[in-house]
């Protein structure tokens, strides 16, 4: 990568999208002349606009069992000890192509002491009038180049599936708007927790303050949960502030997404963030990918403003 390229900028539709080259990360998106996720630049420790992989969420503790070996990742969440979003969040991406409304990316994130599994991922944006944003991101283990050296390389190196899950962080805000006056309506029905320890806790049916079926305003709601029960075929939130009519939706299709009201910094915006599976998913192995070698996995989300009179 050219270090002295940071950042690319993609334009279309009325929309316009800057993303980091250090980490696939999105960097800031703007409709017109309103903001609708909080830029990174705001929001230093906060992960904003982050590419989650090959974990969302947290590994508990920074360690997992797979294939009877315990492996140990860095800690990155001191008060927890957790390991928290992956390994992609420092990751090198260069610039495949280019073009004024959309740009490809790529990078190989190499096996690890932690992470024994060698990855090849491949990162889209693209933005339009008919969906706003649009981030897609496909994954692999890479498969030999070729020659038998390299073949028996391969073999031995990655055969095993690789442990997988994938995930975006996002802060979605309505323009200028206080979150407190704004609405997040979410179309799940069960609500996971996390202990002081960062232990994934009980599920529960949503209720009170953690219920976001209804579109509710957020004002007096501190959330920073997992989510799950969304319909099968996908599923939209909508950040809206009533009083001006601005609406800003993200649609999916993950089983999973992290709600966070963004205490730290200061509830700027809302975190919305996709996720193939839950908090802690390479302990309890629920909805873990297993990427067999050649086998691609692909997840992504829409951002889009609205005006609702």
């Amino acid at each position: 990568m050219d270090e002295s390229l940071s950042s690319v900028t993609i334009t279309g539709g009325g929309y316009a999208a800057e993303i980091g080259l250090r980490g696939g990360r999105l960097l800031s998106l703007r409709h017109e002349q309103d903001e609708i996720v909080v830029p990174a630049a705001q929001a230093e420790g906060s992960f904003a606009g982050a590419v989650l992989a090959p974990w969302p969420n947290r590994v508990s503790g920074a360690t997992y069992v797979h294939d009877e070996t315990l492996y140990e990742l860095p800690v990155t969440e001191e008060e927890t000890g957790a390991a928290l979003h992956g390994l992609l969040l420092d990751a090198p991406f260069e610039v495949v192509k280019q073009e004024e409304s959309g740009v490809e990316l790529r990078t190989v994130l190499e096996a690890s002491e932690g992470y024994p599994f060698t990855l090849e991922f491949v990162l889209f944006y693209r933005v339009s009038s008919d969906v706003g944003l649009a981030a897609t991101l496909m994954a692999r283990q890479p498969v030999a180049p070729g020659g038998d050296d390299d073949a028996d390389s391969f073999e031995a190196a990655n055969a095993a599936p690789a442990l997988y899950g994938a995930g975006f962080h996002p802060y979605l805000r309505a323009g200028s708007a206080p979150l407190d006056e704004c609405r997040l309506k979410l179309p799940a029905h069960t609500v996971v927790s996390l202990d002081r320890a960062g232990k994934v806790g009980s599920r529960e049916t949503v209720s009170g303050d953690l219920d976001l079926t209804g579109g509710p305003l957020l004002v007096g709601r501190s959330i920073d949960h997992a989510y799950t029960g969304f319909p099968e075929e996908g599923w939209t939130a909508e950040l809206v502030h009533g009083p001006t009519g601005f609406v800003v939706r993200m649609i999916a299709d993950t089983p999973w997404a992290q709600i966070y009201t963004g205490e730290r910094m200061d509830r700027a915006g809302v975190a919305v963030e996709p996720m193939t599976c839950p908090p802690d998913a390479f302990n309890s192995g629920e909805d873990v990918v297993y990427l067999a070698p050649g086998q691609w996995h692909r997840v992504g989300y829409s951002i889009e403003v609205m005006h609702r009179d």
